[in-house]
């Protein structure tokens, strides 16, 4: 493979994926290795090499070769840059991998807002590359208005740093659903109006919250990334054209943000770029509009060109 250059910054019609995966043997094995009885799920992956929902093997590749690898593969895929959202906390290989990426391919880091050492954690992993932080309130089972992530919270708008959150339904079939409701965030977005908060999978089920939510805070996004068959859940019929026509016309373009959700057990999800590019085309939304959902909202938002 050969030798990253660092990226250069993006130009108007190119596409940014900013929701996506990255998982290897390195990484879990690390997980696994620090925190051993924490999550059947990694352990499982480490002692199977697969990983998903169809047990699908897991790349085992060093971190420079994972960059230069994923940096290919998105390419492949007509995709100029990718944001990468952690699932596992404190990972050296996710540091090295940002690293190596030289800006071809950006990450979220990942951890616990409750912990006294989430600030000082917070403050390191910005420090080595992280653009912003992915929390995932519904799948760990923590609440983001406990007054325990406060300081935490307080830390991130010292740093300016942004938020990816995934609420609603889930993969994870160990989820707990009391978790689910991105309306939990109102609190928090309320008191930090600064600080950006981008709401994953359209809110995964629960759309008409977030709306309300965004109604409310300015500073609440929306990204549209994966299959989107939390539609199938609904009670009422909902299409990915319906779900961008809501969002355009309550939050606005500057707002919305396009993503994938694509790992690395399978290929690439080319399928869902092209779904997603093409019914934005069908909508009629104008080219500058487009522009901001498939590549400038994310820039802005978590500095991908800085």
């Amino acid at each position: 493979m050969a030798e990253l250059q660092n990226a250069p910054a993006t130009r108007p019609g190119q596409v940014i994926d900013a929701h996506c995966h990255m998982f290897s043997i390195g990484l879990f094995e690390e997980y696994v290795t620090k925190h051993p009885d924490e999550n059947p799920r990694f352990s499982r992956a480490v002692r199977e090499r697969k990983f998903g929902k169809w047990g699908d093997a897991i790349p085992d590749m060093t971190a420079e070769e994972m960059a230069s690898w994923y940096v290919e593969r998105i390419n492949a895929a007509g995709v100029t840059k990718a944001l990468v959202v952690s699932v596992v906390p404190d990972s050296q290989y996710m540091r090295d991998f940002v690293t190596e990426a030289r800006g071809h391919v950006h990450a979220l880091c990942n951890l616990d807002p409750r912990l006294p050492e989430a600030p000082a954690l917070l403050e390191s992993e910005i420090a080595a590359g992280f653009k912003g932080v992915k929390l995932l309130p519904v799948n760990r089972a923590f609440s983001l208005s406990d007054p325990a992530c406060r300081p935490f919270f307080d830390k991130a708008a010292e740093l300016g740093v942004s938020f990816i959150l995934h609420y609603g339904v889930s993969v994870d079939t160990g989820v707990d659903m009391r978790f689910a409701d991105p309306i939990d965030l109102s609190p928090v977005a309320r008191d930090y109006p600064d600080t950006s908060f981008v709401i994953a999978h359209f809110g995964a089920g629960y759309l008409d919250q977030v709306l309300k939510l965004a109604y409310q805070c300015k500073n609440v996004c929306v990204d549209t990334s994966g299959t989107n068959n939390w539609m199938d859940f609904m009670a009422y019929p909902m299409t990915l054209e319906q779900a961008f026509e809501r969002c355009l016309m309550s939050i606005g373009p500057e707002r919305i943000l396009f993503g994938t959700d694509a790992g690395t057990t399978r290929p690439y999800r080319e399928w869902i770029a092209f779904q997603q590019r093409r019914t934005l085309e069908e909508m009629g939304v104008s080219d500058t509009d487009r522009d901001l959902i498939l590549r400038g909202n994310a820039v802005r938002i978590f500095g991908l060109d800085d």
